[in-house]
Parts: structure tokens; C-alpha cells; sequence
């Protein structure tokens, strides 16, 4: 419990240098740069009890390769796993209703997203560089595709867009 800072029930700041970290069930917020630059995080377990995952909460966490996000969570903020490039897979779960601008920027070794049913904003340069993500479906709910959400997704092979889409930023599949 000495490797983590927590206040009022807020994550502030994680210190130790483990590959696998369990968050403790008395955090109910993620603030932004709790975990930034935790190179040898490799795995992370987010329990129930949180319900918001800060700005730039995990940005450059290279070795990052698993993280769920738990249905509790409702927000995610801007660039929260921004450069996390060793993480391949991530669900978005149905609490979730936005996913801000440039959550997965740079996450060069993302293959798969799964965006819930519940998401209605792609947010600005979301999966901007994400090089090897190669499909994504787009879900009926999502009615806004940022600017620059997909760009230098140089892999994209299929994306699905439904009619539901009533705004895709400029330049937002630029470089695919």
C-alpha cells in the first residue's frame, strides 16, 4: 500500500516499480498522471469502486500490455493511455459514453478496440497512430468521429460506419 498516494479516495500517485499492480478497492478516481511514465507496468486490475479514469492517467506506460476497464468507470479522460505502445486490446465498457481526444494516441501496438453500444463521441486524434489496428466497427450510437480520430492508422483494412454518424472531423482517417 506505500507504493500508492491515495486521498479522499483518489489515486494520485503510484510509486512502485511492479509489472502486475492491483488498485485498491477504496479508489474511486484515477487522477490524471497517477501511473505516468511507470516503465515497467506491464498489467493493471482496476477494481468496481472506480468510476473515473483522469487525464493522462497512464501516458507512456510502454510496457502496458492489459488493462480492463471495469463497467463502473463512466469517464475516461483526454490522453489517458496515451503512448502506451506494448497494449493490443482494449474493450470500452457500456458505462462508458465519450471517449475523449487522444485516449489511445500512439498506442502503436493496438489491434483490436471494442466500443460499446453505449459511446456516442469518438473524440479528437482518439486512436491517432495506432498503427496496428486493422478493423473497427463503429456502433450505432457513436454520432461523432472527431478530427484526426484514425489518422496514421496505417494498417486500417475495414471500418464499419453507420447512418447514425451525423459528423466525422476533418483529416479524421488521414494516413490509413
Amino acid at each position: 500500500m506505500t507504493d500508492f498516494i491515495i486521498k479522499n479516495g483518489a489515486l494520485k500517485k503510484y510509486r512502485g516499480k511492479e509489472t502486475k499492480v492491483v488498485i485498491p478497492d477504496s479508489v474511486k478516481k484515477i487522477r490524471r498522471r497517477a501511473f505516468i511514465d511507470c516503465k515497467s507496468l506491464k498489467e493493471i486490475t482496476i477494481p468496481d469502486s472506480v468510476t473515473e479514469i483522469g487525464r493522462c492517467a497512464f501516458i507512456c506506460c510502454k510496457s502496458l500490455e492489459k488493462i480492463t476497464i471495469p463497467d463502473s468507470v463512466t469517464e475516461i479522460g483526454t490522453c489517458a493511455f496515451k503512448g502506451c505502445r506494448s497494449l493490443k486490446e482494449i474493450t470500452i465498457p457500456d458505462s462508458v459514453k465519450k471517449i475523449g481526444g487522444g485516449t489511445f494516441w500512439d498506442c502503436k501496438s493496438l489491434e483490436k478496440i471494442t466500443i460499446s453500444s453505449s459511446v456516442t463521441e469518438i473524440g479528437t486524434c482518439t486512436f491517432k497512430d495506432c498503427e496496428s489496428l486493422k478493423e473497427i466497427t463503429i456502433p450505432d450510437s457513436v454520432i461523432d468521429i472527431g478530427e484526426r480520430a484514425f489518422e496514421g492508422c496505417k494498417s486500417l483494412e475495414e471500418i464499419t460506419i453507420s447512418d447514425s454518424v451525423k459528423k466525422i472531423g476533418g483529416f479524421a482517417f488521414f494516413c490509413c
